[in-house]
């Protein structure tokens, strides 16, 4: 049996019920909505590479994080791997497993630990469209022009290990989080304007 809400008298001062707005958020609201969630997007595609296409995939597939332009004219790709099994995966060089033309060498790994590891391996390119990694069916290639820029201030050790990249990757997400913090409560700011009346500031929210 439903129960009946009985009033006992006027409600006392500051003491109101909540009333609820349910008046849809405005335009200009919604676009920065719309910004805060594709700058969340653009943060997460820096920190996971698009791994390339292939007509059969295995269950480890290449990634290319970035290239670094050097010095003395040549660049270098920085490779990883993301593994999707729940175990290592032992691939040995050959047709599953390597880098070509045959003149990079051997540099990629032929053992993969599972979930997404970056900057396992660097190759660096004097002249030429540059490497292809071909492993477990997927065949990925680095380009200069079309692949992802690494951080101005990577610098990447003589072994090719990935700490340094690995950092530059890491800040890239920080600044994405703190874009997107900042994009919601400019936001919320426009709600509360649009509801008060009032006049929203033109300077950024920090």
């Amino acid at each position: 049996m439903p129960m009946r809400r009985t009033t006992g008298g006027p409600t006392a001062p500051g003491h109101e019920d909540p009333v609820m707005d349910s008046r849809p958020p405005s335009p200009r609201a919604r676009g920065f909505l719309r910004r805060a969630a594709l700058v969340a997007v653009v943060a997460v595609v820096a920190l996971i590479a698009t791994p390339g296409a292939a007509s059969a995939k295995g269950t480890v597939v290449p990634l290319l994080d970035c290239v670094l332009t050097n010095g003395d004219r040549t660049w270098t790709a920085v490779f990883g791997y993301r593994n999707t099994s729940g175990s290592a995966v032992s691939i040995p060089s050959g047709p599953r497993n390597k880098v070509t033309p045959v003149t990079y060498g051997v540099p990629q790994p032929t053992t993969f630990r599972p979930g997404t590891h970056r900057g396992v391996f660097t190759v660096t390119v004097a002249r030429g469209a540059g490497p292809m990694w071909h492993l477990d069916g997927t065949n990925l290639a680095a380009r200069l022009g079309s692949a992802t820029a690494c951080p101005s201030p990577t610098e990447l050790p003589a072994e090719g290990n990935s700490t340094g990249v690995v950092i530059a990757l890491a800040g890239a997400g920080v600044l994405g989080v703190v874009l997107v913090r900042r994009a919601g409560r400019r936001a919320r700011a426009l709600e509360v304007a649009a509801r008060d009346g009032a006049r929203v500031p033109s300077h950024p929210l920090g």
